[in-house]
C-alpha cells in the first residue's frame, strides 16, 4: 500500500512538470530587431576611473550590439553622483544608453530632482556623460527654491544649480 502511494506521487508530479513549461516573457520583436541580451530590474553603473558618476536602475533592459544601443522601455530610475553623493535623481519611462559614449536620453513624463529640491519636468532629457550635463530641445519647466521659470530648451550641470533656458516662456520670481 505504501509503495502504490509513492508510485501514485510520483506519477502525478511528472504529470504536472509536463503541464507547467517554463515560458520567456512576451516580447514585441520584429524578426531582425532580436536584442543581444535582456534583463529584467536591472541596475546599471557608470564610473569613471573607479568613481560613480551615475547609476541606472530600470525595469526592462534590451541591449542591441550592432546598433550601439540600450533601450529602457519598463521605466528608469538615474541617479547622478559628485563626489560619492547623489546630487540629482532623473526619472522617465522610457529611454536609451547610446553605447559608444554611454550618453542616456530619457523620454515620457521626464523629472530630474536635484539635492537642494529644484525640480526640472520635460518630454525629454540626455545625459552626456562626457561633460556630466543634462540638456533638452524641448519644452521645460523648472521649479527652484528662488524661481520658476518655462521654455523651450535647456542645458544644465547634473545638480541642476547651473542652468540655462534657452527660449523662457515664463519667468515667476517666489
Amino acid at each position: 500500500m505504501k509503495y502504490i502511494f509513492i508510485l501514485t506521487i510520483l506519477f502525478s508530479l511528472s504529470f504536472l512538470s509536463c503541464e507547467n513549461k517554463f515560458e520567456p516573457p512576451k516580447t514585441n520583436y520584429k524578426a531582425g530587431e532580436i536584442p543581444d541580451q535582456e534583463s529584467w530590474n536591472s541596475t546599471v553603473i557608470f564610473s569613471d576611473s573607479g568613481k560613480v558618476k551615475a547609476v541606472l536602475k530600470a525595469g526592462h533592459i534590451s541591449q542591441f550590439n550592432a546598433q550601439g544601443l540600450t533601450l529602457i522601455d519598463s521605466g528608469g530610475v538615474v541617479d547622478f553622483y559628485k563626489d560619492g553623493e547623489v546630487v540629482s535623481t532623473l526619472t522617465g519611462k522610457k529611454g536609451r544608453v547610446v553605447d559608444p559614449d554611454k550618453d542616456i536620453e530619457m523620454t515620457d513624463s521626464v523629472t530630474v530632482v536635484s539635492k537642494d529640491g529644484s525640480v526640472l519636468k520635460t518630454p525629454k532629457m540626455y545625459w552626456h556623460n562626457k561633460t556630466q550635463k543634462v540638456t533638452s530641445d524641448a519644452y521645460v519647466h523648472i521649479k527652484t527654491p528662488k524661481e520658476e521659470i518655462q521654455g523651450i530648451g535647456f542645458e544644465s550641470d547634473q545638480n541642476l544649480k547651473n542652468y540655462t533656458i534657452f527660449k523662457p516662456i515664463g519667468i515667476f520670481s517666489q
